[in-house]
């Protein structure tokens, strides 16, 4: 599920793992909605630009 675009505000949780990616030479990639909708975005450009709350998600 894409983290952006929707008409209310999702509660959205970023993996703390992601962080480990610099943006620079590392990108993650997420998803637009689609199967051919990705896009590869810095790891704390997509924690800002999604107020996303980083959280360990793991178990």
């Amino acid at each position: 599920m894409p983290p952006f675009g929707h008409a209310t505000q999702l509660r959205i949780f970023i993996d703390p793992d992601l962080l480990q990616y610099d943006g620079v030479n590392d990108m993650v990639w997420a998803a637009a909605g689609t199967w051919n909708d990705n896009f590869a975005i810095a790891p704390n450009e997509l924690v800002r630009v999604s107020g996303g709350v980083v959280t360990d998600l793991k178990r």
